[in-house]
């Protein structure tokens, strides 16, 4: 005869009813996802580089016999690499969101956060700020790189303190800023890495380019409302005479963001993940 043996058996865990996933931890769930990837490194090292190496190079091959035009020339030189640094910046922004929907691990994500909105607008936040740091330090250095390489010759000597040259800094690191979170935007729309990488390369970027060469005047009343086009205004030294003010053009930023992040909501609690 055997005597029974009692065990205690562990129970399984329930949270407390009252649980809730603070904005701080999703803001610190996003911030690890995105700096555990080897991708983040590589692809805003290279923005940064291709951006500021590109601007050094063409400010450097400028002889100095054709060095004219002054701040908004010499500015468009320096900053001539940002259109390049803009792509890799909305390429990992897109895939910050489809990542997870190609590896499943969105599921994960939004069973932590069931609400979901607040997961797309912490993703925003700390890929927005990450950017607006990392790229506004980067084009002050480039600009004052290049002011160096310029020397004396006509695009030389500006300061800070030139009337719209700072702006003009600004107004670019605030574009970079707006690009990637249109882009990632986007990818929470598209849910696809090819889809929303093509969208906004072939949409955004080249359509309205595109469009400017159809031979309609009221195409070239309407491109400058383009999304991928709003932002120009910002970047310049001298704004007057634009389609867009710079009230006008930091409106429109704010209106396709609105309609991006809109829609993207409005498909995050609608959709399965």
């Amino acid at each position: 005869m055997t005597a029974a043996v009692m065990t205690d058996r562990p129970t399984a865990y329930t949270p407390p009813g009252d649980y809730k996933l603070s904005a701080a931890g999703l803001l610190r769930s996003e911030w690890t996802k995105l700096w555990s990837l080897r991708s983040t490194w590589i692809v805003l090292l290279c923005a940064v580089v291709f951006s500021a190496g590109l601007g050094a190079l063409i400010a450097g091959s400028i002889p100095d016999d054709q060095a004219v035009g002054g701040a908004e020339t010499a500015i468009g030189a320096s900053m001539s690499g940002v259109a390049l640094a803009s792509v890799f910046v909305a390429v990992l922004a897109i895939l910050t969101v489809t990542g997870e929907y190609s590896t499943g691990s969105i599921r994960s994500t939004m069973t932590a956060a069931p609400k979901r909105l607040g997961v797309l607008f912490a993703k925003a936040a700390v890929y927005g700020a990450v950017v607006g740091v990392l790229f506004t330090v980067m084009v002050f250095i480039t600009f004052f790189l290049t002011q160096a390489l310029f020397g004396d010759n006509g695009l030389g000597g500006l300061s800070l303190s030139d009337d719209g040259v700072l702006q003009a800094l600004l107004g670019y690191g605030a574009m970079i800023v707006y690009l990637a979170l249109l882009a990632l935007g986007i990818g929470a729309i598209l849910r696809n890495s090819a889809g929303s990488i093509g969208f906004y390369i072939g949409v955004i970027m080249i359509l309205p380019q595109l469009a400017t060469l159809l031979p309609w005047n009221w195409v070239s009343d309407v491109t400058p409302y383009a999304p991928g086009n709003v932002a120009n205004t910002i970047t310049l030294v001298d704004p007057s005479g634009q389609a867009l003010g710079v009230g006008e053009s930091w409106l429109w930023m704010g209106i396709w963001l609105v309609v991006t992040y809109g829609l993207a909501g409005l498909l995050l609690k609608r959709r399965d993940v």
